[in-house]
Order: C-alpha cells, then structure tokens, then sequence
C-alpha cells in the first residue's frame, strides 16, 4: 500500500518512458505526486526544461485537477543535497 508516488527525473536526461509509465500507474492508483529533478549539480542539467517537460507530462497524463499539483524538490544524490527552491543552501540528506 502507498500513499504517495516519488518521481525521480534526472535533469539531464528529462523524463525517460519508463517515466510516464510510473506516473501512470500512480496516477491511476490516485497518489499524490512528489517530483525530485536529481543530478542539479551537473554542469549540462537543463533544470528549467526538464521542469516544462515534466509538467507536459502531467497534462498529458491527467484525469483530474488535482493530479496536476505536485511538490517539487532538487537534489543532487552527488552531494546529498534536498531543496525546495534553487539557489539556497541545501542541507545534508
């Protein structure tokens, strides 16, 4: 049993098929969604499009309002980094 449904999009590489899959089935089980856009450290991270193409995602896949709210963190696994906003100083995970 789940509550919840942690996305892990590498902001690299974008939204992967395996991806959607995820988020279709979480979607369709009515979990709420918690996006981390992993790998912000790297120096070609495309975090701005990676976020416009995850949210492409989940217009696409939606069946509610609802599920297009969804909490957003950062991280760099690298670091053990977690962040709610870029830009400030992220605490060891």
């Amino acid at each position: 049993m789940a509550d919840g449904c942690l996305l892990l999009v590498d902001s690299v590489e974008g939204p992967m098929p395996q991806t959607k899959f995820v988020l279709r089935q979480a979607m369709a089980k009515g979990l709420k969604s918690i996006v981390v856009i992993n790998k912000i450290d790297r120096d070609n991270s495309r975090i701005a499009q990676v976020i416009r193409l995850t949210q492409d995602l989940f217009l696409e896949l939606a069946t509610s309002v609802d599920q297009l709210d969804f909490q957003l963190l950062y991280a760099s696994a690298r670091e053990g980094i977690t962040v709610t906003e870029l830009g400030i100083k992220g605490k060891d995970i």
